[in-house]
């Protein structure tokens, strides 16, 4: 998110539009709120209603078919958030002073759960969040310190233990984690697999419940690594973003060192990446609010039985060349 240049001081300060790919001059709906919106998702059971995190540490709710303000807001307390949240997942959020809060939809008023994350004698400062696929307690969360740490919201842990791993390959902070989706194909399952961003200009790619180091490292950005999304329906294909306006898309069947596309959409960081669910279509947010919609080629967007097969020997022949290069440092 970034300060409106346009500010005028009637205006609110938080904005989420909604657009119609058939309606491409102006929004369907515009949601506004009185703090800056970091996050914000569509409600996976209720399509009209809209989860946004803010920079104030509130929770909003909007519904379409109501007014353009909240109809929801969690109110400011020692119990939630008083630190921008950086994500918010059905609800569980995360704010950058190191409280995760779970959050019953119907009943804002208070945090069914609040956790501050702490790693042995550190501060767990996140700056993204991610679940993988289909999992509801074990989370990852990328931090100001470069660290990458995996937690659970519900500990069987006397002592309430809730980070229990760290991952240590970036060397500045993590702006995005993306986990691989699951149900591309039944005879495969590549959703330990995860993507992560870093301000250090790289993006790597991860097997977290196999490895402490990442697999791969890719170094195509022109500055910040800002974002990482996997295909949803093509097993080895993402996409990337960088503070330079660059976007990258990976097909890692083909090629480990360099993107299949190296495309430069503007003069402003690309923010934010997201797939359309068909894997054709992709959306890019920049830095002053310019959307961007990119049609992907039926080659990247369709993927093969022979896809899955291969991507699964690309990620076993980059676990075996890690487990050799860690056996020759001991």
């Amino acid at each position: 998110y970034s300060k409106n240049e346009e500010f005028q001081g009637n205006e609110h300060d938080g904005l989420v539009q909604l657009w119609s790919l058939n309606l491409k001059k102006r929004p369907e709906f515009t949601l506004v709120c009185q703090s800056e919106v970091t996050s914000v998702c569509f409600h996976p059971f209720s399509p009209n209603v809209i989860v946004g995190g803010t920079y104030s540490g509130y929770i909003v709710l909007w519904d379409v078919r109501a007014k353009s303000t909240p109809i929801q807001r969690t109110p400011l307390s020692s119990q939630a958030h008083s630190h921008p949240i950086q994500n918010a997942h059905n609800i569980v959020s995360v704010s950058n002073n190191g409280r995760l809060c779970l959050w019953n939809p119907t009943m804002l008023n208070a945090p069914q759960k609040a956790i501050d994350l702490k790693y042995e004698k550190e501060d767990v400062c996140p700056q993204c969040l991610a679940f993988p696929s289909e999992e509801t307690n074990n989370f990852y969360t990328g931090t100001e310190n470069s660290g990458i740490y995996h937690g659970q919201i519900h500990s069987n842990e006397e002592s309430e233990k809730n980070i229990f791993d760290k991952y240590s390959g970036h060397v500045a902070p993590v702006t995005s984690l993306c986990f691989h989706p699951s149900k591309q194909n039944k005879n495969y399952d590549f959703s330990g697999l995860m993507l992560s961003a870093s301000i250090d200009w790289t993006v790597k790619l991860w097997s977290p419940k196999e490895m402490s180091e990442p697999l791969l490292s890719f170094e195509s950005a022109e500055d910040y690594a800002l974002d990482a999304q996997w295909s949803p329906t093509h097993p080895s294909v993402f996409a990337s973003s960088d503070a330079e306006g660059y976007i990258d898309i990976w097909d890692l069947n083909k090629e480990i060192e360099e993107p299949l596309l190296h495309h430069k959409t503007g003069e402003k960081a690309v923010n934010k990446l997201k797939w359309s669910l068909d894997g054709k279509r992709l959306a890019a947010g920049d830095s002053i609010g310019n959307l961007y919609i990119f049609h992907a080629d039926k080659e990247i967007a369709n993927a093969r039985n022979e896809d899955f097969a291969k991507f699964e020997r690309v990620i076993q022949s980059s676990l075996r060349s890690l487990e050799e290069a860690q056996s020759y440092l001991y």
